[in-house]
């Protein structure tokens, strides 16, 4: 997947986003097509699927990092399941730490680091084998619009720096589905940040909303006035900018890539001699530096950040019902 176009972000009604609003009507008949032909697969495990509306960068993976630390930290026993986008390998696989970002995508190897991870295309069957290896619950990566999946509850994650762009669907905007359309499956929303007016007014009332924030932990309050040359691949690498700004970091030079880029030992040589010239230091996301070679990652600094929820307490009381509701029927 490539960076977000900027014109998603900006008024709807931009020359871009009109002339692609055509095929924004065919992307929606495709999937309410898919959405009528499609089955849905049962699962014995009580499955919690944090989810977007837009496409990629509102911060899925953070969320469910935390919750599964959530879980874990009460006594049960989650499994993560993803389908390993941008990996090469498409079986049903539990990742392990020998495994690159190359075979199985960068965002498992991250969750991998919290509890079993399981990554395939066909993410049913990643359900059964994590049912067959111990699990009493799934954390789910992504999977919201895809109607073969079983959801138990679904949170939608929507971050400050994104809300809702200019509310149009792919590809003339970055919605994956209506807004409409997506809140109506939602049983809980994680906003990231201080959201705009607007979107909340989006948020059905009747929809619990957690408010939370993106914290970056106390060594990194170091890079204070530093000199920084910022890198990131990821689908909204602003957003990344942003929280270098949190701790007053000196951003003399910033360079975006592809997301889920891979870096060449070209690219580091590059950043390298960049960082040299300007007299500052490398500084990307925990996600890109699993996909740097490990030879230079001595040379880079990552910002280390969390998820902070308003109301965890809450979060857990209702996802620990959740759980023991289906385990005990």
């Amino acid at each position: 997947m490539l960076k977000a176009p900027k014109f998603w972000y900006i008024k709807r009604d931009s020359f871009l986003s009109n002339s692609l609003y055509p095929f924004s009507l065919i992307f929606r008949l495709g999937t309410k097509l898919r959405n009528l032909v499609s089955r849905e697969r049962k699962s014995k495990l009580p499955i919690i699927c944090i989810g977007n509306i837009v496409i990629g960068g509102a911060g899925k993976t953070p969320v469910a990092l935390k919750i599964g630390n959530m879980l874990k930290q009460a006594g049960y026993n989650p499994h993560f399941v993803s389908k390993g986008y941008g990996g090469l390998e498409k079986n049903n696989t539990l990742v392990n730490d020998w495994h690159s970002p190359k075979s199985v995508g960068d965002e498992p190897l991250l969750l991998s680091e919290i509890a079993p991870t399981w990554i395939g295309l066909d993410r049913n069957k990643s359900f059964e084998l994590a049912n067959e290896n111990g699990a009493d619950c799934i954390v789910m990566d992504d999977g919201f619009q895809n109607p073969t999946l079983q959801k138990d509850f679904s949170i939608i994650v929507i971050n400050a720096d994104q809300g809702f762009g200019n509310k149009r669907v792919i590809p003339a905007g970055p919605l994956r589905e209506s807004i409409h359309r997506g809140l109506s499956r939602t049983n809980l929303v994680i906003t990231i940040g201080d959201i705009a007016e607007t979107v909340k007014n989006k948020i059905p009332k009747h929809i619990p909303v957690i408010e939370a924030n993106f914290k970056i932990q106390e060594d990194d309050l170091m890079l204070k006035g530093q000199k920084i040359t910022a890198f990131a691949g990821i689908a909204y690498p602003e957003k990344f900018f942003n929280s270098l700004k949190l701790v007053k970091a000196n951003i003399v030079d910033k360079r975006s890539y592809s997301d889920h880029h891979i870096y060449t030992e070209d690219d580091l040589l590059y950043l390298a001699e960049i960082a040299n010239k300007n007299n500052s230091i490398l500084v990307t996301t925990k996600k890109d530096f699993v996909r740097i070679p490990k030879s230079f990652r001595s040379l880079v600094r990552t910002i280390d950040g969390f998820i902070q929820l308003d109301d965890e307490k809450l979060l857990l009381e209702i996802l620990s019902n959740l759980i023991e509701n289906k385990i005990n029927n």
